[in-house]
């Protein structure tokens, strides 16, 4: 009996680079030994739930989209006591998560990847009960992924978070807050941090990729410093294009569990999609949550 799988494609996200190539990697699927579904919806967490209740059961369900896309499956994967097998085509604006794990090429290369690929275990993070796979992030350039209008990040993609990030540094607000993590406590004023498991935030910042592991258990945390000077904002530009993180300037350190008290409700990103704030945040790692192909 031949496998099942579901591939739900986001007419929504980003480009759309596969609407050429649709019909090439549906071959390349059922060549692989799947009789396949497609259901072309922007109504991801519907199509995922739709598919949980069939009998029998998915053994594999594919997105393609951006990273909201892969968010929208993840979270309606893992609140569920029975989980396929996962894999994603990344077809959006930035694509982080696709970067970090390796997904490069057109998406026929990237659906041969998937059907030689391998199940690896990955950890995904709930953020006062919602879920992301890959980063909860505040602060500058954070307004900016849900703010860019889509039809920009269609025309220009990573260009226009570029541009709509400038435009955020005028208006840069540094938000007092305490973290706790483990026994330790640190306080201090912050224009961005993200908590994530990634090695690129937003495609303006890269992590050092021998320092993340998808499925350890840990978080990379990063915390940068309000500059009180011209000579903190560059020591805070070395850090970043480094990955060499100076203390003074950069908090950098990994966690299973933090939790974050802001004196304001600033907003925050969950994989790019607006979260509201609050005054206490409860950030926790779910390790070994789900299987992805890769």
């Amino acid at each position: 009996m031949k496998k099942r799988m579901l591939f739900i494609v986001n007419p929504s996200s980003g480009t759309i680079k596969i609407k050429d190539s649709l019909l090439e990697v549906c071959q390349i699927f059922c060549e692989g030994g799947y009789e396949l579904t497609l259901n072309v919806t922007k109504y991801i967490s519907d199509a995922v739930g739709d598919a949980l209740d069939q009998t029998p059961p998915y053994d594999l369900i594919v997105s393609c989209g951006g990273d909201g896309t892969l968010n929208s499956m993840v979270s309606s994967l893992v609140p569920r006591p029975d989980h396929p097998l996962i894999a994603h085509i990344p077809a959006g604006s930035t694509n982080d998560f696709g970067r970090s794990i390796g997904l490069n090429g057109s998406p026929a290369d990237i659906a041969r990847q998937i059907m030689a690929g391998i199940p690896s275990n990955l950890d995904i993070g709930s953020f006062n009960g919602q879920y992301f796979s890959y980063v909860a992030s505040f602060g500058a350039f954070t307004e900016t992924s849900y703010n860019t209008p889509q039809s920009l990040k269609n025309r220009l993609g990573h260009l226009a978070y570029v541009l709509e990030g400038v435009k955020d540094l005028s208006s840069i607000e540094p938000c007092h807050m305490k973290i706790l993590h483990g026994d330790e406590t640190i306080e201090g004023n912050y224009i961005w941090g993200a908590v994530c498991n990634s090695t690129s935030i937003g495609g303006l910042i890269r992590l050092n990729s021998e320092l993340v592991d998808f499925n350890d258990g840990l978080f990379e945390v990063m915390l940068i410093k309000s500059p009180k000077t011209l000579i903190d904002l560059t020591k805070i530009i070395v850090s970043i294009n480094t990955q060499v993180y100076d203390p003074d300037v950069v908090h950098f350190f990994q966690a299973n569990e933090i939790c974050i008290y802001p004196e304001t409700e600033i907003p925050w990103t969950l994989d790019g999609e607006y979260a509201p704030g609050s005054k206490e945040i409860h950030i926790k790692n779910i390790h070994d949550a789900l299987q992805i192909l890769v």
